[in-house]
């Protein structure tokens, strides 16, 4: 019972492992399907964001001259309408009334200008659009216009008169001479900058801002950092002093009283406004005052005459910029999750499907290595299990048709022993007989004593036969030993196929659907792209005969030139966005290829498993010849107990002949009860080997009772 014991710890220990092979089997199905997806949505996420922050800062770059050229065109077009008047022949004559003529309708047909003036190079006012004449020659842009006798744009201020920020373009006139008569100067109102600013932001997210050239804030969201002067060279604000009623202070003058104030900005803020204002442009990164990461690009505004450049920033919340890509992520998150449910529930079914039929069949095992040999199989499927399931059945119905015939021999065995044993109480008690009439015994003892020397040959030769019989029965013995082994072959078999076949499934059918779909979906994008391309080589064609006809139309296209422009820069960046697309497609592609690499793998896997299977039916061959010996040996111990009984028969005889002779024995008394004596020791022999068969068929009986031979079939269904 102990060998039962531990074939039974094996099945359960193997059932353990089933379960580990299932948990294996759902690992490796994730593994093979998300490990692809999360490196391609990885590479995907990071060429997207990369591709799509570069464009961001692009179209920031963009924005940025963008302001910058109208800026620049709006300074363009006051600075030539001043440069016009210095050389109207009214202004040169210096005639008071009919310079103030010209100014007054200048400032009349150009709303965007605050102030008109016009000096001699003593420093006293000539004309004025307003307000009265004045001697300015204590003023700063006065010394250095009678200096470099050069025209310049003045650096921005706050106009008391206006409520407004303003900045002034002073020109020397001159005479027919090329002498120096006085200086023209034009105040031209800030606000418009404002508009532009405004009409190019999106709110706190996108905005852009204007900066003169000594670093002060002219255009802003914030009107805040107009009003109060922000330097953001100098980190500095101006702003009025109030009482402690919130009242405005003014001075002996009736000015308001202002005081200057320190500002905090971004250090990079700071040092991209110096790189502008020294003529550079670019983008950059930095972290706000609120802790928000920020795209900025900055570029130099360059003014007409001797002036100093000024600077447009742009600022762009990057949160906000990446929405788009922050979105994207999200969403791969929740395919993400949903694969990994799907997967975790097909990676389930698939192994149940191969591990169940396999525990099934080794619970069948376990039962028949138990005893009970009417266990069967009711596995039906045309792959390797069914196969197994089989031969499974065939060699039940070869052990148990092998026990069954043990046990009609045992039986045979037994019914003949009995009988041995019946005869041999009768001789012995016939041999009392003659005992008890030795006396009467006179003649034929020579031929009784040959005959009892026949009896104890006869005997011998049973005993013999006897001692065959056992040895047949071990040998019998050693072979079922022998089928019981090969039988645990038949197990490892089945362990290797069951590995396999999980190999097998793992590799042929997931990793398959993934590939196509992959593949489908690569080759959905490749068209996309394409029709991207073809559509950005559309519009830069349309950009470039936009910029023909803006060429042809002179100065009123210019303006029309610079959109189209724009717009072809555009084009060209969604070119190459796209080309960048490609190059990630054909990245997925050789993922899709390392996949089917993959997929050529299971093929050899399941080559592997046929072998495995061939193995198993090899070892249910060797189980066939085992058991075909065994009955051959059990043929032979039937031949043994034959030769018994005709042991038997010739025992029969020669006692009778004893005591045939026994009558006419009449002499040598004494002699004949020594041969009886040694007669009787014989029989006793025979018994006792008779009673020693006995028990042999007993403990042969019980060890054939271990096996359950019940013709009625247990309902063991399993769907394989």
């Amino acid at each position: 019972m102990s060998k039962y014991y531990i074939c039974k710890k094996n099945n359960k220990i193997g059932e353990r492992h089933m379960k580990s092979i299932k948990h294996q089997l759902i690992w490796v199905m994730l593994l093979l399907v998300l490990v692809p997806f999360i490196v391609s949505s990885f590479m995907g996420h990071y060429f997207i964001s990369t591709n799509y922050e570069k464009e961001i800062k692009e179209n920031n770059k963009m924005l940025a001259n963008a302001v910058a050229d109208q800026v620049s065109a709006f300074i363009d077009k006051a600075y030539t309408v001043t440069e016009e008047i210095v050389h109207n022949n009214d202004v040169k004559s210096f005639i008071a009334e009919k310079q103030k003529n010209v100014i007054v309708g200048t400032v009349q047909r150009n709303n965007y200008f605050d102030l008109l003036f016009i000096q001699g190079t003593d420093g006293m006012q000539t004309a004025k659009t307003r307000g009265v004449l004045g001697d300015r020659s204590n003023r700063w842009w006065f010394k250095k216009i009678m200096e470099d006798k050069k025209p310049f744009v003045s650096k921005s201020y706050y106009s008391k008169t206006g409520n407004i920020p303003v900045t002034s373009i002073l020109i020397p006139i001159y005479d027919e001479d090329n002498n120096l008569k006085g200086i023209m100067g034009s105040d031209l109102k800030l606000d418009y900058l404002q508009m532009i600013i405004e009409k190019f932001s999106t709110g706190e997210n996108k905005y852009a801002c204007v900066i003169d050239g000594e670093g002060v804030v002219i255009a802003h969201i914030d009107k805040k950092q107009v009003s109060e002067l922000y330097n953001y060279k100098n980190l500095t604000k101006t702003v009025l002093v109030k009482d402690i009623n919130g009242k405005v202070v003014f001075d002996e003058k009736g000015n308001e009283k202002t005081e200057i104030q320190k500002i905090k900005i971004p250090n990079k803020l700071q040092e991209i406004t110096n790189k502008a204002l020294n003529g550079e442009s670019g983008v950059v990164e930095y972290v706000d005052n609120n802790g928000s990461k920020v795209i900025s690009a900055y570029t130099a505004i360059r003014l007409p005459g001797n002036s100093n450049h000024w600077a447009v920033i742009t600022v762009q919340k990057k949160a906000e910029a990446m929405a788009f890509v922050t979105d994207v992520q999200k969403r791969n998150g929740f395919v993400a999750v949903g694969l990994i449910l799907l997967v975790i529930f097909v990676a389930y079914k698939v192994s149940n499907r191969i591990t169940k039929p396999i525990i099934y069949m080794m619970k069948l095992m376990e039962e028949a290595s138990d005893g009970d040999l009417t266990v069967i199989s009711n596995i039906k499927s045309n792959n390797e299990i069914g196969k197994l399931s089989e031969s499974f059945n065939k060699m039940i119905k070869g052990m148990k048709k092998l026990i069954e015939r043990i046990s009609e021999m045992s039986k045979s065995i037994d019914e003949s022993s009995e009988l041995l044993a019946e005869t041999t109480e009768e001789s012995a008690a016939a041999i009392d007989e003659v005992a008890r009439t030795i006396a009467e015994v006179a003649n034929g003892a020579n031929e009784q004593a040959k005959d009892i020397e026949l009896g104890v040959d006869a005997a011998s030769d049973l005993s013999q036969e006897i001692e065959k019989m056992s040895v047949q029965i071990k040998e019998s013995k050693k072979y079922a030993d022998q089928v019981y082994h090969i039988n645990n072959k038949g197990i490892e078999a089945m362990k290797l196929l069951e590995d396999k076949t999980f190999e097998s499934n793992e590799a042929s059918k997931q990793v398959e659907k993934v590939v196509n779909d992959l593949s489908e979906k690569t080759k959905t994008i490749d068209h996309i792209v394409e029709t991207i391309m073809s559509i950005s080589e559309q519009t830069n064609l349309l950009a470039l005969n936009a910029a023909i006809e803006a060429a042809r139309a002179g100065d009123a296209g210019r303006g029309f030139a610079v959109v189209a422009e724009e717009v072809r820069k555009l084009a060209e960046g969604t070119g190459e966005s796209s080309n960048n697309v490609r190059e990630i497609i054909t990245t997925i592609q050789n993922d899709v290829r390392f996949a089917q690499e993959a997929m050529q793998t299971s093929k050899i896997v399941v080559e592997e498993q046929n072998k495995a299977i061939q193995h198993t039916q090899e070892t249910f061959k060797h189980i066939a010849k085992a058991v075909e010996t065994i009955v051959d040996k059990i043929n032979s111990m039937v031949y043994s107990v034959e030769s018994i009984s005709i042991s038997k028969d010739k025992v029969m005889s020669v006692i009778q002949n004893v005591s045939n002779v026994s009558e006419e024995t009449a002499a040598s008394s004494q002699q004949v009860s020594a041969s009886t004596e040694e007669q009787t020791a014989s029989i006793e022999q025979l018994s006792s080997l008779a009673e020693e068969l006995e028990q042999m068929v007993k403990e042969l009986d019980e060890t054939i009772k271990v096996f359950k031979l019940n013709d009625e079939l247990k309902n063991n269904s399993i769907l394989a």
